[in-house]
């Protein structure tokens, strides 16, 4: 694992003032500007349940967790789960609180020193007094933004949940530590390398150090400040079947005199017309090759100039020429193996 980056999470104050997550939207505190300096408090309510916060943190034990936050805490439930933070790569160890200041009537921030793996980090917890008692809010902190994909497949997080949206930029956050992040195809046709080969899982620190996050982040995925924007495309492998399987369906077109199942319709409607196709002068110029990411699956098309002769009605033999494009879906059978099911 590559050296986190030493970085103070007290000197951060973009804070979000909201996070979508999980299709909710929770308002994440702001520290108010401009008020008036806070005062050192003892605040041993604060202390305590931030120390037990982070007890569960260490033990990885964080089922307990949503008992401690309050109503405007910006965590879903998925990530509270203890069998998907026990997996993370690197969770919080040897912990001390430190300081404790009230910002405004009810509302204390905590400090906290602790270990992230090797490193050094630190943090400012929000604990706000709710009718059930001191309870955390949130923490200064900078979400990770996602930007969307827009194709087949999502970002999973340590093996299990999934984060983003396939169509708008969103901002995900999690509970301290260091988590796995990669790009995953439910059809197995997809990746994010640009060379066409398996996508390469990453990590992820929360908070997000946009330092930590442009060092982690492999080739086909580009990390600015704390976002991440990828451009999924066909495997290699899999776009050579695409091709193969154009190619076969173009000369299966061709036997059929242009004019069977496997032929475009617009090539059908001219061929029809125009008489008896010699399929031995049929020629297929390849004018595009467009792999179409969409939302739920891959669509591919390919784009033909197509010339070809033909006996009309008079006998007399002559030439014509029609675009036409074969377009379909790539999918996966029941071998794992890419197929086209052709539209």
């Amino acid at each position: 694992m590559a050296p986190l980056a030493r970085r103070s999470s007290i000197s951060r104050t973009r804070i979000p003032t909201g996070v979508r997550l999980a299709g909710v939207v929770a308002l994440v505190p702001l520290l108010v500007s401009g008020c008036a300096p806070a005062q050192p408090a003892d605040h041993p309510a604060e202390r305590t349940v931030v120390a037990q916060f982070f007890d569960l943190l260490e033990s990885g034990e964080t089922d307990g967790i949503a008992a401690l936050l309050a109503d405007e805490s910006p965590l879903a439930p998925d990530v509270l789960d203890s069998g998907f933070y026990s997996d993370a790569v690197a969770r919080p160890t040897d912990y001390t609180v430190t300081t404790a200041y009230e910002s405004e009537p009810g509302i204390v921030y905590i400090g906290v020193e602790y270990t992230l793996g090797d490193e050094d980090r630190d943090i400012k917890v929000e604990v706000a007094d709710t009718d059930d008692g001191a309870r955390i809010a949130g923490w200064i902190h900078d979400t990770l933004t996602i930007f969307p994909l827009r194709a087949p497949g999502a970002w999973e997080v340590n093996g299990a949940v999934s984060a983003g949206h396939p169509e708008e930029a969103t901002q995900w956050t999690a509970l301290p530590g260091l988590y796995t992040f990669e790009y995953v195809d439910p059809a197995g046709v997809g990746t994010v390398d640009p060379e066409g080969e398996e996508a390469e899982s990453f990590e992820v620190e929360f908070p997000v150090a946009g330092d930590q996050l442009e060092a982690a982040v492999p080739a086909g995925v580009e990390a600015l400040a704390s976002s991440i924007r990828a451009e999924p495309r066909l495997l290699a492998s899999v776009a050579a079947d695409v091709e193969r399987q154009f190619a076969a369906r173009v000369a299966d077109c061709t036997r059929q005199a242009l004019v069977g199942d496997s032929c475009p319709a617009e090539l059908v409607s001219q061929a029809t017309r125009r008489g008896a196709v010699d399929v031995g002068r049929v020629e297929w110029r390849q004018d595009s090759h467009d792999p179409v990411r969409s939302i739920g699956q891959w669509d591919v098309v390919e784009r033909y100039s197509v010339m070809f002769e033909y006996r009309g009605d008079d006998g007399e033999t002559a030439r014509d020429t029609v675009d036409a494009s074969l377009a379909g879906v790539v999918e996966s059978d029941s071998t794992g193996s890419a197929t086209i099911r052709f539209s």
